[in-house]
């Protein structure tokens, strides 16, 4: 299914996608007013948010600028050490207050008489009690070296990118760029003994532990982590040649547009027990210049906690979509899941059915908007969002038709097993692993489904399957904690109604026009397994409008590639490719303008 862009979540309560890792960098922008008669200078505030039994370290750095407002940046020390930017900030003697709109994360505190805390409530939908303290901390440093090197684990490569820094004290720190990853300014430690290195990483508990070479221009050393210690030689490159960690993104739609864009605001009508009056849906709406109504398109985000633009790897292909469709004469409704962005509501709680609710009520606010053409609305869902819109489409006759874009057409337990496969036999895992992991996950989904607990001695089972491996081999495919990992997404609510929900049983029930497009890279949506169940199901539905594509070369985002592997998304900078958009704009025109 599509990933979430890995975005940080304070209290970790983020559904995982599959095959990815990655992290969404931003920089972070503060606008202050100054408080008066005091000369302004930086800070830095520390609290411990604790959820459940994890209490995790947050950092608040404020930098003031000449124009009177700060900068800075705010960091998660027991996640990923990257700073995260607010959308809104207020610092005055006796208040501190910030929101970030795409993590759906707010706090408001107010200060203690001699401004050295501030205690307050950090909600991410659900409320936790946190206090800040100023402490001694973080000074701007100097950027003086730039070290590279390429480190092979097991079948995957990375490029990393070690960025030195000095304080003003003489003290240096690190910024670790993994560029295959797409995760930038990782911070850690620098120490030096003579000739001997050590580079510490607290976000990802690993090191490197290295030796320089006589001219002070080569590292060579260990990346220690997990247990695994792997080769790994740094070189020095000049500084004017540091890669920015900015990702391109050529794509992305800029403003000024020429058409209107709005906000909305949704309230849900299926919710869970803990947001029964909370769940409410933000969006955004793009309308074509004109009176209208327009025919017009919602798009539904793919699994994990998606904004309205289903950002990924600063990939926003919603926006570009939305962008796309308007300039042609569509209006387009995108909207944040519940819990995430600026929506309300509890989304590590919330099944396919639910995230379905979410849509239906989106759908009938848009039948309601006078500049909506209420008998041409067409539903657009990526990945799960190809599941959720047949969903409501099997249920409501006015909807006028349906996309799937990388669509499923089989249950989602054949769907783990077949893009777990795929994807790592092209990261080039041998045979032997590839039929051990298919096992293992075949003992998980059976046990879901009987609804008996996953602890003890089935734990020792799984631990058990690959026994016959030796320890170099499990620790060189990361085999060692990957029983207790698949299990704690097993768990998920989501996940075990995702494992049994065929969506050929809403397929077989959706008559209205139904365009199907799928990369024939695709390894998290396989063609060859998906299309022809799609094809039963709408013959089925002896659905008189059914188109089928197959896109060559594309992978699951419908970006260009060579394997189709998720890794690449990260470095591949086209966000979709004109074949996938020519596809959908010429069968939405000649059925709905």
């Amino acid at each position: 299914m599509a990933q979430s862009s890995a975005r940080l979540t304070f209290n970790s309560l983020v559904r995982p996608g599959w095959g990815i890792i990655g992290v969404t960098l931003f920089l972070l922008l503060m606008s202050i007013k100054p408080c008066l008669g005091q000369e302004k200078k930086a800070e830095t505030w520390m609290g411990i948010l604790k959820v459940g039994p994890q209490q995790l370290r947050l950092q608040l750095r404020l930098k003031p600028e000449k124009d009177g407002s700060y900068s800075g940046a705010m960091v998660s020390l027991d996640q990923v050490a990257t700073p995260i930017p607010f959308d809104t900030v207020k610092r005055t003697s006796t208040q501190l207050a910030f929101e970030i709109k795409k993590l759906g994360v707010s706090f408001a505190g107010d200060m203690n008489a001699d401004q050295t805390a501030v205690s307050g409530v950090f909600t991410q939908g659900l409320k936790f009690n946190i206090e800040f303290k100023l402490i001694d901390g973080w000074k701007p440093a100097k950027h003086v070296s730039t070290w590279v090197g390429k480190m092979e684990a097991g079948p995957k490569q990375f490029d990393f990118q070690f960025r030195i820094y000095v304080d003003f004290e003489g003290k240096k720190s690190i910024q670790l760029d993994s560029l295959t990853e797409g995760i930038n300014g990782l911070e850690g430690d620098f120490e030096q003994e003579g000739d001997q290195i050590t580079m510490t990483i607290p976000a990802t508990a690993a090191k490197v532990v290295g030796k320089l070479d006589a001219e002070g221009k080569e590292l060579g050393g260990t990346w220690v982590q997990s247990g695994a210690k792997i080769p790994l030689v740094l070189k020095r490159i000049p500084i004017e040649q540091t890669k920015s960690p900015e990702l391109k993104r050529p794509q992305t739609p800029k403003p000024p547009f020429d058409y209107e864009s709005e906000d909305f605001k949704v309230q849900a009508r299926s919710v869970d027990s803990n947001y029964s009056n909370e769940v409410v849906l933000a969006g955004t709406v793009t309308m074509p210049t004109g009176k209208g109504p327009f025919p017009t398109v919602i798009l539904t985000s793919g699994s994990g906690p998606q904004d309205r633009d289903e950002t990924i790897f600063e990939h926003r292909p919603f926006l570009v979509i939305a962008d796309h469709l308007t300039k042609i004469g569509f209006a387009v409704v995108r909207y944040d899941d519940r819990g995430i962005g600026e929506s309300k509501g509890n989304f590590i709680e919330a099944t396919t059915a639910d995230l379905a609710d979410d849509l239906e009520a989106v759908f009938e606010w848009a039948k309601k908007n006078t500049k909506i053409d209420s008998k041409r609305i067409i539903l657009v869902g990526h990945s799960e969002g190809g599941i959720i819109g047949p969903m409501v489409a099997s249920r409501n006759a006015d909807v006028a038709g349906v996309v799937l874009l990388a669509g499923t057409g089989v249950a989602g337990r054949e769907i783990v097993l077949n893009q777990t496969r795929g994807i790592a036999a092209v990261a080039g895992l041998p045979e032997k692993v590839l039929d051990l992991q298919d096992e293992l996950l075949r003992l998980v989904i059976a046990r879901s489904k009987e609804g008996l607990p996953m602890d003890g001695d089935f734990v020792e089972s799984l631990n058990g399957v690959f026994a016959d491996l030796s320890e170099d081999e499990r620790l060189k495919y990361g085999l060692n904690d990957v029983a207790t990992k698949t299990i704690l997404v097993f768990k998920s609510k989501w996940m075990k109604y995702f494992l049994e929900f065929d969506p050929a049983t809403t397929l077989s029930k959706t008559h209205c026009p139904v365009l199907s497009l799928i990369g024939e890279k695709d390894l998290q949506v396989d063609p060859q397994l998906n299309m022809p169940a799609i094809k039963r199901a709408m013959d089925k539905a002896v659905n008189q409008d059914f188109t089928q594509v197959l896109l060559p070369g594309l992978n699951h985002l419908f970006q260009k590639c060579d394997t189709g592997s998720p890794s690449n998304y990260v470095t591949i900078e086209q966000t979709l490719d004109d074949s996938m958009l020519s596809e959908m704009s010429s069968w939405l025109e000649t059925r709905f303008k």
